[in-house]
């Protein structure tokens, strides 16, 4: 039997104290194929409970712990300066991060490259689910071929190819209590035909030796009238992620990647702000001839800080 909190039956969490972290000058919700108004709608400070909410403001960036300047621009040998690949806590403390998906696919395709060894592939096996009545006919119109080809955001792609002592990064929750979540970074240490073995970098897990395994994923897209399932190893090459993704990290060395500017609220605020130190960051800049290469231009979304302002 289910019985009410007293006095609290209406209040939001059941009038228990709920605790939010974030900061709204980092990147708003991310909604598939959204316009601006869209966005903003989406976030926090647009739900009916924010006036529910008491804001406690933070006034000093714990990554920071000097602010010498420096504004050279980063390259392999910025970033990565010496080549450690084989150094789990190296590897930890550094990374090159960019806005969209396709260009951290090609700097990891390049950093590959720069290690000794044998790569391994690791293929995918897709499917449609069968949850539909229609399912037969989009068998028919959606072969497994045409499945492989397709890409989604925070999803491992149907061709993984990786070499011992690279640095990988979970898509998803496997095991919390073990340090295996989404965005945990683990160097690759043994390549089987079932399992990946690798080393925890960073965190409360720190050089835990761990096992993954390949996992099924429901993916479900509006472009597409199925939903996929994709029996894959739930890793990525690391070596280069998403500005999104570099959310909650804290490194010593990053290289931020701009060959477009960024393109949506925050963004270049995240990046700049995923290291210690500024002596630790390198950014370049790729602009058209006629603008000059040490700008670049920042997306914010002022209506996004209205309720913040005024609480």
């Amino acid at each position: 039997m289910n019985v009410p909190l007293r006095g609290s039956l209406y209040k939001p969490f059941g009038g228990k104290n709920v605790l939010f972290g974030g900061d709204f000058r980092q990147t708003l919700p991310v909604i598939t194929e959204a316009c601006r108004e869209q966005t903003v709608d989406g976030s926090l400070t647009r739900s009916l409970l924010w006036n529910s909410f008491k804001l406690l403001k933070l006034s000093r960036n714990m990554r920071i712990t000097n602010s010498v300047a420096d504004e050279a621009r980063f390259m392999h040998g910025y970033t990565f300066p010496e080549w450690n690949y084989r150094q789990p806590q190296y590897l930890a403390t550094r990374a090159i991060i960019t806005p969209k998906n396709t260009t951290v696919t090609e700097i990891n395709s390049y950093m590959l490259q720069q290690v000794p060894g044998i790569t391994k592939t690791y293929y995918s096996s897709d499917s449609l689910q069968q949850s539909t009545e229609t399912f037969a006919s989009f068998e028919d119109c959606y072969p497994t071929e045409f499945l492989n080809t397709l890409t989604f955001n925070g999803v491992p792609d149907h061709e993984l190819i990786l070499k011992n002592y690279t640095p990988i990064m979970l898509l998803r929750n496997l095991n919390p209590g073990l340090g295996l979540c989404n965005g945990t970074r683990i160097m690759i240490t043994s390549l089987g035909d079932n399992v990946i073995r690798g080393t925890i970098m960073g965190g409360s897990n720190d050089t835990d030796d761990v096992i993954i395994t390949r996992i099924v994923l429901n993916i479900e897209n509006s472009r597409w009238p199925f939903i996929l399932k994709r029996r894959q190893f739930p890793v990525r090459l690391c070596y280069g992620m998403t500005i999104n993704k570099s959310q909650g990290q804290t490194l010593d060395k990053v290289g931020i990647y701009l060959p477009d500017p960024v393109f949506s609220h925050g963004q270049l605020y995240v990046g700049v702000s995923r290291v210690r130190s500024t002596n630790g960051l390198r950014i370049l800049i790729d602009n058209p001839a006629d603008i000059p290469g040490d700008y670049t231009r920042n997306i914010v979304f002022r209506e996004a800080f209205t309720d913040i302002l005024q609480a």
